[in-house]
């Protein structure tokens, strides 16, 4: 019989509540660390303890202002139900749509670090079934890539994942070609020097 590996999960970080917006992506974190650290077959009140623990300081003050009757306190999804609807307000669809539709790749931004924004602003755009167009649309007029842009535009069957690829590859072709370059010009730097000699 193999022994089986043991190792700790480490916890997640506290949620900064200066940052409620940031509630879903922290809860989605909660959630596999609840999952992963085997919590999640603990009893209900051993997980609604580790939800506020790993929340942090204020949780508990929030907790205690959201008028949860007493036997729910105990249900872990009940609780997490009630911290959602604290954190997060009522959206504005249109706010979110304008802040997905103005995003462009800023000057010394990676691809990666776009694109993983281009989804979390489309998180709350309620695109529905056009969700994949519209960041696959966002990511083509938004990188700052002009002529991989009209490429992609070119691409009549352009799809999301296509999209994704070829930034990606760009990036990676400029970033090989920038230290070719650089070695390049280092050697006929060597040979000037031993030229002169």
């Amino acid at each position: 019989m193999a022994a089986q590996a043991s190792y700790q999960i480490p916890a997640v970080e506290n949620f900064d509540f200066s940052q409620p917006e940031r509630w879903p992506s922290w809860i989605r974190r909660f959630e596999r660390f609840r999952h992963a650290s085997g919590i999640v077959g603990q009893s209900e009140e051993s997980q609604v303890n580790t939800l506020i623990y790993s929340m942090g300081d204020k949780a508990e003050d929030i907790l205690r202002s959201l008028d949860i009757p007493e036997a729910d306190l105990k249900r872990y999804d009940k609780v997490k139900d009630k911290f959602e609807q604290y954190f997060v307000k009522h959206r504005n669809v249109v706010f979110e749509r304008a802040k997905f539709n103005t995003r462009v790749q800023k000057e010394a931004e990676s691809v990666d670090d776009f694109i993983t924004d281009v989804y979390r602003l489309a998180e709350h755009c309620e695109f529905s079934e056009l969700h994949n167009e519209m960041v696959r649309d966002r990511i083509v007029v938004g990188i700052k890539d002009s002529q991989l842009s009209e490429k992609m535009q070119l691409d009549r069957k352009l799809t999301l994942e296509k999209a994704v690829s070829m930034a990606r590859q760009s990036e990676t072709v400029k970033q090989q070609q920038a230290v070719v370059r650089e070695g390049h010009t280092a050697h006929e730097e060597d040979y000037t020097n031993l030229w002169f000699c």
